[in-house]
Parts: C-alpha cells; sequence; structure tokens
C-alpha cells in the first residue's frame, strides 16, 4: 500500500538520483538554461522567473500560442527575424538602436529555444495559462505509477554496462516520450490543462531519462 509518505519519500530520493547522475538537466527556469549566465542568487533567481513568466516566446516570433507548431515554419521564421536583426545592417545606427536590436535578437534566440523543444513549450504554455509547473515533487500531478517505472529504469540503466545494453532502454523512451507529446498536442487543443500539465510532468521524467541514457552512452564510449 502506498502512503503519501512514502510516495512523498520515493518521489525525492528519485529526483535525488537523477540530479546526481546528471547535474546539467537539475530542474531550472527556462531562463537559466538559455541564458549561459553563472549561478544567481535567490533573489535573482525570483527576479529573472517573474520577468520569464511575464514573456510570451509565442508571440515575439510571431505564432500563436498553441503546442502544435510546424518545425519547418518555427525554423524559417527565425532565420527570418534574425537576418533583419543582423548587427550588420545596424552598423551606422545610434548605440541605442544597435543596443535595441542586440536586445531584441537575444530574446528571439531564447523563444526559439523554448518553442522549438516539446518540453519546454509545453511549460512555456502552462506558464501562459497561469498553472505552472515548478519542479518534479508537485504529488497532486505524479503518476505513483510512473514513478515506479522510472525508478525500475533507473535501475537498468546503472546496471548496464555497455551501449548495446542501452540502446533498447533509450528507443523505449523515447517511444514513451512520442506517445506523451501525441497527448500533450491533444490535451492542449481541446483545452484540458490540467491533462496537459499532468503529462507533461511526466514528459519530464522521460526527458531526463533519455538524457541520463545518453550521458551514460558517452561515458561508456569513453572508456
Amino acid at each position: 500500500l502506498t502512503t503519501p509518505e512514502t510516495s512523498y519519500t520515493m518521489m525525492h530520493l528519485f529526483t535525488i538520483s537523477l540530479r546526481r547522475a546528471s547535474p546539467s538537466i537539475r530542474c531550472s527556469s527556462i531562463t537559466a538554461r538559455f541564458s549561459g549566465t553563472a549561478a544567481a542568487t535567490p533573489s535573482s533567481r525570483t527576479q529573472e522567473k517573474e520577468k520569464e513568466n511575464e514573456t510570451d516566446h509565442f508571440h515575439i516570433l510571431g505564432f500563436e500560442r498553441t503546442f502544435t507548431i510546424p518545425l519547418d515554419e518555427l525554423k524559417a521564421k527565425y532565420k527570418h527575424l534574425m537576418k533583419d536583426l543582423h548587427p550588420d545592417r545596424y552598423a551606422t545606427a545610434t548605440k541605442e538602436v544597435s543596443d535595441q536590436k542586440g536586445s531584441m535578437a537575444t530574446d528571439v534566440t531564447r523563444a526559439y529555444g523554448v518553442v522549438r523543444d516539446p518540453l519546454l513549450r509545453a511549460q512555456h504554455l502552462l506558464e501562459l495559462h497561469g498553472t505552472p509547473i515548478e519542479e518534479l515533487n508537485d504529488q497532486s500531478i505524479i503518476d505513483h505509477a510512473l514513478l515506479f517505472e522510472v525508478m525500475e529504469i533507473r535501475e537498468q540503466i546503472e546496471d548496464a554496462s555497455s551501449d548495446e545494453e542501452l540502446r533498447p532502454i533509450l528507443q523505449s523512451s523515447l517511444t514513451k516520450k512520442d506517445e506523451l507529446i501525441d497527448q500533450l498536442a491533444e490535451a492542449f487543443q481541446e483545452g484540458r490543462i490540467d491533462d496537459a500539465k499532468r503529462t507533461t510532468a511526466k514528459l519530464q521524467y522521460w526527458v531526463r531519462i533519455e538524457e541520463t541514457i545518453v550521458g551514460k552512452m558517452t561515458s561508456v564510449h569513453k572508456h
């Protein structure tokens, strides 16, 4: 029988194990992921998060708020915007104008990085709906069956000693991730935000599992 206490402990231990296995995939704000800056203080992180929540990356790129976006159109739009904002076009402009265009280019690049990634796109849509997912410890959206499944996969990853053993685990994880992305598209399309939030929480786990496997495959290959 799974009690709230055991569920929380299991979830806490699993999250710690993921973070130890791959520090680069710790939960962080979208801004921190793309800024490339050094670790921020709690107050500055709060300010960055508040600023990020006020930003509509879809609007910056000229798209409606939707999960289903043709990636070829997104890439074409990004290239067009960056061409218009290229520094050479403003070589003779005032410093104020040049700085403004540089800031706009940074915003476009950040927006593109968010919108092209299914997980970040879903997280951003939830933020825009006023229902963000802060961490992997919200018991109201955690599927305990999934938690057990992922913990078992973590054990398989740890026990694997070659790329050959890791590849089928990776393929299975990619398949599950693709299924969740399809479910997200339907949930957002039909306005089922609660379902989208739960599915996004699941997707977070599979993305981290994928990154853990890929990281170990690289490590195994080096040895």
